[in-house]
């Protein structure tokens, strides 16, 4: 069972990188763009630190990111993580965890499930959509071996290299990151904030369909599921434009 001491934990770590570093990331994602920076920071992956939890039952449900300047190609940086949130939604519970750091800050929203009932409060729920407009569409063929790729970026869960556990959590093999589907969604793109929610898995070897639109809004299928949908915000005039968006 979760243990819910962990709210308001602060951890501070040191992370240093490299431009070999990115290019790790490009090559698992098929380019680069400033979403390597969840990676940098979330060193591990999102669901680290969820003390006592089954993380057969954890998955990640939504990301933000939030760029403060470009990130040098290297350089070190103090990064400060706390878990900000731990919310009751019955059949489950979001933990949300932050990092801040000079460079980008970033908050990633865990579902556990089975641990809800607790009585907390249920927190927010961002609402996402997109244009009418008709999108720029692209497709992504994702590799049989796609998750272990991005496993090289520092991701350490076993829900996507180890098939006993993702068997254990209801899957038929290992499934793909979804911060891999995302860096595929917005690779080439340069935005200073992106905010996503992950919809359904995606299994290594899927092919993706990638939409997105000149306001910012994106959003991704493998076959006929959606497994993402977001917002990119491209500069600031963009962000006045679209400040009335509900998943800042």
């Amino acid at each position: 069972m979760l243990n819910h001491r962990i709210l308001g934990v602060v951890e501070r770590q040191v992370r240093t990188w490299s431009a070999d570093d990115a290019e790790v990331y490009a090559a698992a994602t098929g380019g680069y763009s400033p979403a390597f920076a969840i990676p940098l920071l979330q060193h591990g992956g999102p669901q680290l630190g969820l003390t006592g939890a089954d993380m057969t039952q954890v998955l990640h449900a939504e990301q933000s990111l939030w760029l403060h300047g470009r990130l040098p190609r290297s350089g070190s940086t103090i990064v400060t993580k706390t878990v900000t949130g731990i919310h009751d939604k019955g059949s489950g519970a979001i933990v949300v965890s932050t990092w801040e750091s000079e460079y980008a800050s970033t908050r990633s929203s865990c579902f556990l499930k089975g641990e809800g009932g607790f009585g907390g409060e249920r927190g927010e729920t961002r609402r996402f959509g997109t244009p009418d407009a008709e999108p720029e569409i692209s497709f992504f063929q994702t590799s049989n071996d796609q998750a272990l790729r991005y496993c090289e970026t520092g991701d350490v869960n076993p829900m996507h290299h180890d098939p006993e556990f993702a068997g254990r959590a209801g899957f038929p093999r290992p499934i793909l990151h979804g911060l891999c589907t995302l860096g595929i969604t917005v690779r080439g793109k340069d935005f200073t904030e992106l905010h996503a929610r992950f919809t359904a898995p995606v299994l290594p070897g899927d092919e993706l369909r990638i939409e997105h639109w000149p306001t910012g809004e994106f959003r991704t299928w493998a076959g006929t599921s959606q497994v993402i949908i977001g917002w990119l915000r491209f500069s600031e005039v963009d962000g006045r434009r679209n400040s009335g968006r509900s998943g800042a």
